[in-house]
């Protein structure tokens, strides 16, 4: 059992990219997704999933909108969109870090509390597996109560250089993940939909405090998935 094929799809903050990911979506007809994470995109996988009436295109849409507005990548909400379209498309978040998500003095570090735990990456379908509400704000997955204090945190507290300086620790986690997946399940196309920073040093070296350490550690993610059929497509220059 194993996947044939991966393709990474890398995205960009504040470019209107949403129709040209769900077309290249549409096209290939992946049998499974894994998406990079972010603050907005997992609070509105949880609003779609605890509330029927949002698990719509309009509501995906408004909220591209949106995020558009504050600079956001919208990459990841087409995923969900096709999801959406398709209705057994099993979809994966793959991003997070081994490891605390807070330093030693209390601060964000830059990783995702959301999916830090590669076994629940691998082995959860977001869309469709059992998920509620405790108090209406904190969602809870089988196995997985998330911690709502760190989510409202990333989502108002974290910019984006804090995030992106952690993406050294995120790929070898994302690596992992994927990995993973393309080991357990079958099909013929895994995609995976993330900020092409991930997978251009250039642009890595581009984020603000990088230290050293950064620098030396960062390997772009496609280059540590063992995938023998693997690629990127940079949908910002399609």
């Amino acid at each position: 059992m194993a996947i044939d094929a991966l393709v990474a799809v890398g995205t960009e903050r504040g470019v209107d990219i949403f129709d040209r990911v769900l077309r290249f979506l549409e096209k290939t007809s992946p049998a499974r997704m894994a998406l990079d994470e972010n603050p907005i995109a997992f609070s509105t996988l949880v609003h779609m999933r605890t509330a029927p009436e949002l698990h719509t295109e309009a509501f995906l849409r408004d909220q591209k909108k949106q995020i558009l507005v504050r600079g956001g990548d919208v990459g990841v909400l087409a995923g969900l969109l096709y999801a959406v379209h398709r209705g057994n498309v099993p979809v994966h978040f793959a991003d997070g870090a081994l490891g605390d998500i807070l330093s030693s003095t209390g601060e964000l570090i830059g990783t995702y509390p959301y999916v830090g735990d590669v076994d629940f990456a691998v082995n959860t379908d977001m869309m469709r597996t059992p998920v509620e509400l405790i108090k209406q704000r904190v969602p809870r997955y089988p196995g997985r109560e998330f911690d709502y204090e760190l989510i409202h945190a990333y989502q108002v507290e974290a910019s984006n250089a804090v995030m992106d300086r952690a993406i050294p620790m995120r790929n070898q986690f994302t690596a992992m993940v994927i990995d993973a997946i393309m080991e357990t399940y079958s099909g013929s196309l895994l995609v995976f939909i993330g900020l092409r920073k991930r997978f251009r040093k250039e642009l890595f070296e581009a984020t603000e405090g990088l230290r050293r350490e950064d620098l030396e550690n960062f390997v772009p993610l496609l280059d540590l998935i063992h995938a023998k059929k693997k690629s990127f497509v940079d949908v910002t220059e399609s």
